[in-house]
């Protein structure tokens, strides 16, 4: 099976477009219907063949976490799918595997590998372990009642800017993502506080249900009428005492997590005991 795994060229999306809308149907379409024509992340794609026919596809994305006062590399997975006429055949398996074994040999120091699903029991007997944070300090739409919330033109905030290429903000909007980005990278630092990339900040500032309020020092994220997050250059901004929306129930993705066989497991696996970890719901796509 693995010599039937290749990899897929990004720049050769627009063959993909008909696989992901019969097996994603309800995050492509829309998606599509906005003109994002591309994954909302980095990633590298795989697919798999038979005769010639594209039968599933599985994707890994590079994923940065603090944790134990550093910044943890792995590698994670995403997008994984087999065409109806496939499934049942174990090609959902020989997949998984495939990228389970890359990633083990592309990111040698990688701790553990996140998979967020709606289908979580899809991926329980293959090792994977579904992973609830303990919520408790989560922050509440109540305590920060939404006031002049505004969406950001993405159209007018360019890739390079957000790169760093160029130093000075061309347009209002590459203003307010700048103060944005400082205060989302000086707030609280906690266990699987998740490191952004330039795509991920302008998949946020590009999603229609997402409104923002930006104050001096602190910026709040909510999602139609829920706070999804907080943070705030001022470290003694009311927001520091509370955690970010993370993944639940009630959400249609639920984080997935294997362990990897590493130095840092043992640490790793008593916060995930503990239920420390905490990944943000706006780094669930």
């Amino acid at each position: 099976m693995a010599k039937l795994i290749t990899r897929f060229p990004l720049s050769h999306f627009e063959e993909l477009v008909p696989f992901l809308l019969r097996c994603f149907p309800d995050f492509w379409e829309p998606r599509l219907a906005r003109g994002m024509r591309s994954f909302p992340y980095e990633l590298k794609l795989f697919v798999a063949r038979k005769d010639g026919i594209l039968v599933g596809t599985v994707g890994i994305h590079d994923y940065q976490f603090l944790f134990d006062g550093y910044v943890n590399a792995c590698g994670g997975l995403s997008d994984v799918a087999v065409a109806p006429a496939f499934r049942g055949l174990g090609y959902a398996r020989k997949l998984q595997e495939f990228a389970i074994a890359y990633c083990q040999e592309h990111y040698f120091f990688c701790p553990l590998i996140p998979l967020y699903t709606d289908k979580p029991s899809v991926y329980t007997s293959l090792g994977w372990d579904r992973y609830q944070p303990d919520n408790s300090r989560e922050i509440r739409t109540e305590d920060f009642p939404k006031h002049n919330p505004f969406r950001l033109d993405h159209t007018k905030i360019a890739m390079d800017f957000l790169k760093f290429k160029r130093r000075l903000a061309a347009t209002e909007e590459e203003r307010i993502a700048m103060s944005i980005w400082c205060c989302y990278q000086s707030g609280r630092a906690f266990p699987g506080k998740v490191f952004r990339n330039a795509k991920s900040w302008l998949e946020l500032f590009a999603d229609p249900e997402l409104e923002w309020v930006l104050g001096k020092d602190t910026y709040f994220l909510y999602r139609q009428d829920r706070l999804l997050e907080a943070y705030s250059t001022d470290s003694t901004h009311p927001v520091g005492r509370f955690t970010p929306v993370c993944v639940d129930d009630a959400e249609k993705n639920k984080i997935m997590l294997r362990l990897a066989d590493t130095a840092k497991q043992q640490k790793l696996a008593a916060a995930i005991k503990e239920r420390t970890l905490i990944f943000p719901i706006a780094d669930v796509f």
